[in-house]
């Protein structure tokens, strides 16, 4: 720990480092000492006797949004604060701290990259809301602490409540202080449980559409040329341009909530001369349901005109859990990036991940398109739950929110992701098919799935009269499972009857094993179809953060 002139106390942490590297795309296995500033994170230490740091206590601190790269241009730090920080970073402890960055990065890290969902931004607080629609708009700190009480008997989360930090604040003030309204709202704060959901992408190093995220309105006149028909209430806004074929990939916006492409569904495709891509599905269809599809159009569109490669594919190394079928396999992290406290998981290194889903998407009987999810886990509250939570000592299972919601938190960004990407529906397995996956009882996650996930989606469909009901999806009999052993692949059905030894030099080979012997069958799968009420309703005003209420 370091005490800065300006009397600040501050320390590192390398606990981001695989967080950064894959967001800023800026890692090579070989760089430089100094390069790896920009992984080390610059964390607030909070001390009472900041003059004796070993009264510090260890897991109190908060990030301060540096990294150490950035230091030199933070314009909120003097300069003689800036220079006692370099010197301390050249100490031999300090440096011996930064070097083990690299313990922290997959030797393949270099191919990886990133992609941020915007699910989470369609979580809306219910406290918040709650407290603006209120008519008292002033009264003392006493009234405003018996307010929040009554709310949380009317079925408001007292986890809300806490992590909100607004109860903290009432307690801290005088009884009798005048408090207005917007104080309140000033004190509300999720900053530090903030959600981000992302996915894995493998580049291609050999080539291919390289695409970045931009947002950027495109002059009217050029969409004109673009052939697509669009009305003046409607605007083009690029969100994904690859700079060196000059691809672009963009989604139509009006504020008129009954426009028929108000939903954020009318994604389209320019090739590099400004032309749209025409849908491979339907040639006279020039706009796309999702930016995933559209993305897609535009890779195979360079492939077939300019022989180009695509540039990534979505990173999966637990796809063969996956039932045998279905398309577009992607493992989703929701992570608590800016949490005071680490964790890491069995399943992912990444930092934080409060719960990984794994998704296909897939076609029922009917041809509706389903974003089937294979599988929701949360390492960090199954830790917690299992060897408990600690809120004083490093190194133990952090205490975090969601203890108790991580499930419905997950179903929920799901459902806003399906409404978002032209999904008709949602569906998942029945809790027998996670127990012929791992050969063994699993009473626990057999709830989980069929009990626990059709509760959630029967709340959220309620206010539109949706409830849970059934289909059938086209797979084959789960009786045999990919296992993976080390470099090498083999075949098991878990119980010693079957197993093949590890001789298959990918999954692909191993997966016409199972096509040889399983066979193929219709299976009954729970699912929760989307109107287009709640459609309408989940783009417009999103989902709440807490509970399944409120929408």
């Amino acid at each position: 720990m370091l005490l800065l002139p300006s009397h600040k106390v501050v320390d590192i942490a390398t606990d981001r480092a695989r967080y950064h590297a894959l967001r800023s795309h800026r890692f090579q296995v070989g760089d430089s000492f100094t390069q790896l500033y920009q992984l080390v994170d610059v964390i607030y230490r909070h001390c009472e006797s900041p003059h004796n740091l070993h009264d510090c206590p260890v897991y109190d601190f908060q990030y301060s949004g540096y990294t150490v790269a950035d230091i030199a241009s933070a314009s909120d730090w003097s300069d003689e604060d800036k220079s006692a920080l370099l010197e301390w970073l050249e100490q031999p402890e300090q440096m011996r701290r930064i070097e083990m960055v690299r313990r922290r990065l997959d030797k393949d890290l270099a191919q990886l990259s990133v992609k941020t969902d915007v699910s989470p931004q369609q979580l809306f607080s219910s406290l918040q809301q709650r407290i603006l629609k209120l008519p008292m708009n002033k009264a003392s700190a006493a009234q405003w602490r018996a307010t929040v009480l009554n709310m949380k008997k009317s079925g408001l989360r007292e986890e809300e409540i806490r992590w909100s930090g607004l109860w903290q604040f009432l307690s801290r003030t005088e009884a009798d202080t005048l408090l207005h309204k917007h104080d309140l709202l000033a004190a509300i704060s999720f900053k530090n449980i903030r959600l981000e959901l992302s996915t894995q992408l493998i580049r291609n190093q050999t080539g291919g559409l390289q695409f970045i995220e931009v947002a950027q309105r495109l002059p009217r006149q050029t969409f004109y040329k673009t052939a697509l028909a669009l009305d003046n209430s409607c605007h083009c806004i690029l969100r994904y341009v690859d700079q060196k074929r000059n691809y672009r990939v963009g989604v139509v916006k009006t504020l008129q909530q009954t426009h028929p492409m108000a939903l954020n569904t009318t994604w389209f495709v320019l090739d590099p001369h400004g032309r749209p891509v025409a849908n491979q599905d339907k040639p006279e269809q020039l706009f796309y349901a999702s930016s995933n599809t559209a993305i897609q159009a535009a890779h195979r569109h360079a492939h077939a005109t300019w022989d180009v490669q695509s540039g990534t594919r979505f990173h999966g190394p637990y796809d063969y859990l996956s039932l045998y079928g279905g398309s577009d396999y992607r493992e989703w992290l929701l992570s608590l990036p800016d949490y005071q406290r680490s964790f890491f998981g069995s399943h992912y290194f990444d930092h934080n991940v409060l719960a990984h889903v794994r998704t296909t998407n897939r076609i029922d009987c009917e041809g509706r398109k389903l974003l089937f999810i294979e599988e929701m886990q949360s390492d960090w509250h199954q830790s917690g739950q299992r060897y408990g939570y600690d809120s004083s000592v490093l190194g133990k299972i952090p205490n975090a929110p969601f203890k108790k919601a991580w499930l419905a938190l997950t179903s929920k960004l799901m459902l806003i992701h399906a409404c978002q990407n032209g999904f008709d529906g949602i569906a998942w397995p029945f809790g027998q098919i996670q127990q012929i996956r791992y050969a063994k009882q699993l009473n626990s996650i057999v709830r989980q799935y069929d009990v626990e996930i059709p509760k959630i989606f029967n709340k959220l469909g309620k206010p539109f009269n949706i409830t849970t009901g059934q289909s059938w999806i086209e797979t084959r009999d789960p009786w045999l499972t990919v296992i993976k052993t080390k470099d090498k692949w083999r075949v098991s059905d878990g119980t010693g009857k079957f197993n093949t030894r590890a001789r298959y030099l990918n999954r692909d080979e191993a997966m016409e094993v199972v096509a040889r012997h399983c066979k193929a069958i219709s299976l009954q799968v729970p699912m929760f179809l989307i109107s287009d009420e709640l459609r309408q309703q989940v783009s417009s005003n999103g989902l709440p953060l807490f509970g399944e209420v409120g929408i």
